[in-house]
């Protein structure tokens, strides 16, 4: 069973972990014509990737808060 669930943890991670690589990429790569990365498109993927891993951050803090003071609520109520 935990073995399950690690398994679907980790193809979730790779899904979201897809979906960004390939949001940043179309945002930001748009010269095909050289074989190296300019310095314009390096910046806007690290800034897309940045904003990316702080959003996910602060939205899970923002989920434990709420974890939280419904536990302190549910232990208020009993």
């Amino acid at each position: 069973m935990a073995s399950e669930q690690n398994i679907q943890t980790f193809r979730d991670f790779l899904t979201q972990y897809n979906l960004v690589a390939e949001h940043c990429f179309t945002s930001c790569v748009n010269e095909f014509g050289s074989r190296t990365v300019n310095a314009k498109e390096e910046s806007c993927a690290n800034n897309c990737l940045d904003k990316f891993l702080k959003m996910t951050q602060r939205v899970s803090q923002r989920f434990q808060e709420h974890q939280l003071l419904n536990a302190q609520a549910n232990g208020a109520a009993m």
